[in-house]
């Protein structure tokens, strides 16, 4: 940490004295968890406490006029005592220090151009978002009532002279997308899509589709949001559809599927009453159950506290769900300002799952969410939540259960800039 600061302290002293403006931000957060009954067990087999911290350094040096290039650093991301947690920046991955962004931009009036590694994954609200930094080359274009972006993302390179015709193996995408504002209400389009042709054997080698001719997967995706502040009223809304080909056969690759189409709803009315806001959110995520495949509200959309940290990977087919995947949920929420330092909150959340799989068909549940939070000062806030979950028909036939309960506890001290 003494090391990535120092360094900063002198690239920014260079900065100053070749005439660049420099702009830091940043955030560092620590966090204590604890869990009763994560695994969503019938009868409750333990409990489960940790630490976990996570933070990031941006620069952004603006070098004339319209130019500038940015860069964030990621430090020290993960759960206090694993193994890629050691206490020297030496860790693997995100564990240790990695840089996360690092692109130029320039406006050029009529256009802007932005190129190199930046924030992909994220689009309209929160909901079916997950950002993370990949290499893209943007052109923003000014219109009458907003912007018109294009964007092409490289995802992995697989050109070999050696192998012919490897170009046509890389994975790339591609997206057009429009974000405007008429009075009170922000609109917008996007339209991406993505070629994969680089296959993953049943081994979890890759090698070029060339091998058995196939030509991948492609996604086709559309999604559309709305918003509008309407004074004491507001919304938020976002419609996604996704259409997916696979030219994978099983015989080469694990990673085979069928084709598959999704779709996602999400809309979130608020009444802003004072101190008090008080809102009902509706979502939906639909599925596919010849591929096995479900739409995803995202790492980057909180449905709750607990399935949200426990990732809901006992609420739905496979593993690595960062929050629910294919379901229909109402979630009401109400948050008080208490004071300018003071907010406090609660949620219910009630859910059902939209999968014919045996062993999740009937998975229904409910989560009681409640936070304080105080400002300390404009740069310090320290976060207090608790949860209680109830998962009920897991499983199918004769071993079909009710979850015993899920307690969730936690506490965050944070610092941005």
């Amino acid at each position: 940490m003494r090391k990535l600061l120092v360094v900063l302290m002198v690239v920014a002293f260079a900065a100053t004295a070749f005439a660049a403006d420099v702009k830091l931000s940043g955030y560092m957060e620590v966090k204590g968890i604890y869990v009763e009954n994560g695994g969503a067990n019938e009868d409750s087999l333990g409990e489960k406490s940790w630490w976990e911290q996570d933070g990031n350094v941006q620069a952004k040096f603006i070098v004339d006029k319209g130019t500038a290039f940015t860069v964030r650093g990621d430090f020290h991301d993960g759960t206090w005592g694993d193994p890629e947690m050691k206490a020297k920046t030496t860790g693997d991955g995100e564990a240790g220090f990695t840089i996360q962004r690092a692109f130029l931009e320039h406006d050029f009036g009529k256009a802007a151009i932005h190129a190199g590694l930046m924030a992909t994954g994220g689009w309209g609200t929160a909901f079916g978002n997950d950002v993370e930094g990949n290499y893209r080359v943007k052109l923003i274009v000014p219109v009458a009532t907003g912007k018109l972006t294009f964007q092409t993302t490289k995802n992995y390179e697989a050109g070999d002279y050696e192998v012919e015709d490897s170009e046509k193996d890389d994975n790339d995408g591609y997206g057009v997308d429009f974000v405007g504002k008429t009075g009170a209400f922000t609109y917008g389009a996007n339209l991406t899509y993505a070629n994969n042709s680089y296959v993953t054997n049943s081994g979890g080698v890759q090698y070029p589709s060339t091998v058995n001719n196939s030509d991948g997967t492609q996604q086709v995706k559309l999604e559309v949001m709305l918003k509008g502040d309407l004074g004491m009223f507001g919304f938020e809304s976002e419609f996604a559809y996704a259409d997916v080909t696979s030219d994978i056969l099983v015989s080469e690759s694990a990673t085979a599927s069928q084709d598959y189409n999704l779709f996602g709803a999400y809309v979130n009315g608020f009444a802003k009453l004072g101190k008090t806001t008080a809102g009902l959110v509706f979502l939906y995520g639909s599925t596919d159950e010849d591929a096995n495949k479900g739409y995803a509200f995202a790492d980057d959309f909180d449905t709750t506290y607990i399935v949200d940290e426990l990732g809901g990977n006992a609420l739905a087919p496979g593993k690595g769900h960062d929050d629910l995947t294919g379901y229909t949920a109402f979630k009401l929420y109400a948050d008080y300002a208490h004071s300018d330092a003071l907010t406090l909150g609660a949620a219910f959340v009630y859910a059902f799952s939209n999968w014919d799989d045996a062993d999740y068909e009937d998975i229904n549940l409910y989560e009681l969410d409640a936070y304080v939070s105080y400002q300390i000062n404009k740069a310090l806030n320290y976060t207090v939540k608790a949860a209680y979950l109830q998962v009920n028909e897991i499983g199918s036939g004769a071993d079909q259960y009710d979850a015993d309960p899920i307690y969730y506890a936690s506490h965050m001290l944070s610092v941005a800039f």
